[in-house]
């Protein structure tokens, strides 16, 4: 919707412009949009990594800059700012924006267009196991035990019915935070996808993969609950603020069962070039509404 508005309203100018000083190129006119970019690993671009290696994270391609790209080609992009960081949480945006004179705070009220995805890594911040926290739920598995596991499945229905509340409530306090910076800044939340199809056979120790597999549907729900209460939230705001908007990747990014899911997670959470590219078209479809 937004990105139509913006199209009708370059012709206009661009109409404008042409009766009044004939030569000035479209391009001087045209750059209308600031786009900035909240999350984690996701907006940061993290790469996948093979589960239990200690690798080095590395960056690359991310949703935000196929979106900035997609802005750009459509020559209507003035500026880019990503702040996204691997393991943040809801807080650290909340201290980013509310940092008097940081680069966070001036890009955000600049901004026309604001995409955020954030959550998971409060979410998982609750489990714990027996060698405590397990908030990098991934880097753990490798040296837990069967009953270890067996713990974490029983933490769901708690995480569900007391986390998920409160970690909704911190986004949407982050929203309110935005739009008290800026009124008028289109805000697109992003709901998460189905994040743990790489734990299918992810051991070779049958009890443990059994366990695992007990554990695979568990964490979905867990995605899906937050997203259910993340959308609800979303149109909770709207009646209070405008241009805020819902985006779901869950379908986008293979669901439950689609073959998409192994061609975009083949490794970890963190999708490959072509499910970044996913996730942005997901967004552009509901910009371009």
């Amino acid at each position: 919707m937004f990105i139509r508005k913006i199209a009708t309203m370059l012709l206009s100018l661009s109409l404008l412009s042409s009766m009044a000083i004939g030569t000035v190129s479209a391009a001087q006119n045209n750059k209308t949009i600031d786009y900035v970019a909240l999350g984690d690993s996701l907006a940061a671009g993290q790469k996948p990594t093979e589960i239990g290696s200690n690798s080095t994270k590395l960056y690359g391609t991310s949703y935000p800059k196929f979106i900035r790209d997609d802005l750009s080609g459509k020559g209507i992009l003035n500026s880019y700012a990503n702040f996204g960081v691997s393991g943040y949480q809801t807080w650290q945006v909340s201290n980013d924006l509310m940092t008097t004179g940081s680069a966070t705070q001036n890009a955000i009220i600049e901004a026309e267009i604001i995409t955020l995805d954030i959550g998971a890594n409060d979410l998982l911040s609750y489990l714990e196991a027996e060698e405590g926290d397990v908030s990098n739920l991934l880097d753990s598995l490798p040296y837990m035990t069967p009953e270890q596991i067996s713990g974490l499945i029983y933490q769901m229905d708690s995480l569900k019915s007391i986390a998920v509340p409160y970690v909704v409530y911190q986004v949407s306090t982050l929203v309110a935070q935005i739009k008290a910076l800026n009124p008028d800044a289109e805000i697109y939340v992003m709901g998460y996808y189905n994040a743990f199809s790489c734990l299918n056979d992810y051991s070779d120790d049958p009890a443990l993969q059994a366990k695992i597999d007990q554990l695979i549907p568990e964490l979905a729900e867990l995605i899906q609950a937050y997203n259910v209460g993340l959308e609800q939230a979303v149109t909770g705001l709207s009646y209070q603020y405008q241009n805020i908007t819902y985006v779901s990747t869950w379908e986008a990014m293979g669901g439950n069962v689609d073959s998409n899911a192994r061609t975009y997670l083949p490794l970890d959470i963190h999708p490959t070039v072509q499910g970044y590219r996913a996730i942005a078209q997901a967004f552009w479809d509901e910009m371009s509404e």
